[in-house]
């Protein structure tokens, strides 16, 4: 009798053993009751999940563990600072649907991340090349707004399947933000004053489908401005790029550029915290990952705004002088924001 009375007791010991990780997310519920503070509770919730105490799930329940990634992703510009975030009922809905399908019908080929902020003149463009594209297979569209005060999110609305607002954040931060929550395996990334080729899609799928690619870029040209411009462009997004990368120091620009999103994500995505060079740092760890290619039809369009307002002498000057110094110190210049 004592014995079967320790069986018994060792089996319900060990069926709440296995849910006690999970006990401390009761601290949430109450902590929010108590204080009616929604932004801290979440905030809590977010350290809770990331820490062991979610093993059990992520271990045991697939379905689940996508779903929480994708709030972790969320969270984490709670923790930023971001008070847009609403976490409602019809969020976690959407999230599990999202979980649902990637499943059940696979997830689609290629994501494309869009940082903007203040980008009305342009963002249509841009989006609206990527709507033409050649490519056949399923791609997904996410904008990364960093608190515009223009219409950038309303004319994004029509086009994007993910827009999230991450205030007051550089562009690498954003960029890898949406990494994050994309939800494929290819993570391509462009800017809102840079339009693509019709092929840029189906380049980026050709190159990474290579055994050992891991990244690809492409010339990057204006789409208005002079023949000086164009040839700046092409010495600067063309032969100075494939140059970089022969001599084993590869400088992919963020803003016409595609990698595998795991290696990506592993060694940390762009530099954050960076206005300028967080390209070039990616570049340097990816190397380490796998080989990066340029591959010359991959072409995209971008504005010389920025030629405009500094000019060809003083930006040269700019970047050769941050150059050294991100040689030298590992550090970078701030970049000037042009609007």
């Amino acid at each position: 009798m004592l014995s079967d009375q320790r069986d018994r007791f060792d089996a319900v010991f060990s069926s709440w053993r296995s849910w006690l990780p999970a006990a401390p997310l009761l601290v949430v519920p109450i902590w929010v009751w108590v204080s009616g503070d929604k932004l801290q509770g979440l905030d809590t919730l977010g350290i809770l999940l990331s820490s062991k105490a979610s093993s059990l799930f992520q271990s045991e329940l697939p379905l689940v563990k996508v779903w929480m990634e994708r709030q972790l992703a969320a969270l984490s510009f709670i923790n930023g600072g971001c008070t847009i975030l609403r976490f409602e009922l019809r969020d976690v809905r959407t999230a599990i649907w999202q979980s649902l399908s990637i499943f059940l019908l696979g997830a689609c080929k290629i994501s494309v991340i869009i940082p903007t902020l203040n980008e009305e003149r342009y963002v249509s463009k841009c989006l609206e090349s990527l709507k033409k594209q050649s490519f056949d297979g399923d791609f997904e569209i996410i904008v990364v707004d960093g608190g515009s005060s223009d219409l950038t999110v309303d004319l994004a609305r029509s086009t994007a399947d993910k827009i999230i607002v991450y205030r007051s954040r550089p562009v690498g931060d954003a960029r890898n933000f949406g990494a994050k929550l994309a939800e494929s395996g290819i993570v391509a990334f462009i800017d809102a004053d840079t339009v693509a080729s019709r092929n840029w899609l189906s380049c980026i799928k050709e190159s990474l489908s290579r055994q050992g690619i891991v990244g690809v870029t492409g010339p990057t040209l204006p789409y208005e401005g002079s023949g000086l411009d164009v040839l700046a462009y092409k010495v600067a997004t063309g032969w100075l790029q494939r140059f970089s990368m022969l001599f084993g120091l590869p400088h992919v620009a963020g803003f016409n550029c595609a990698y595998r999103r795991e290696p990506f994500l592993s060694c940390g995505g762009f530099e954050e915290g960076r206005t300028l060079s967080e390209d070039l740092a990616l570049s340097l760890k990816m190397r380490h990952e796998g080989q990066l290619v340029f591959n010359k039809k991959m072409v995209a369009y971008t504005s010389i705004r920025r030629v405009r307002s500094y000019g060809y002498v003083r930006l040269a000057m700019f970047y050769l002088l941050n150059d050294a110094i991100f040689a030298l110190t590992g550090r970078s210049l701030y970049y000037p924001p042009v609007r």
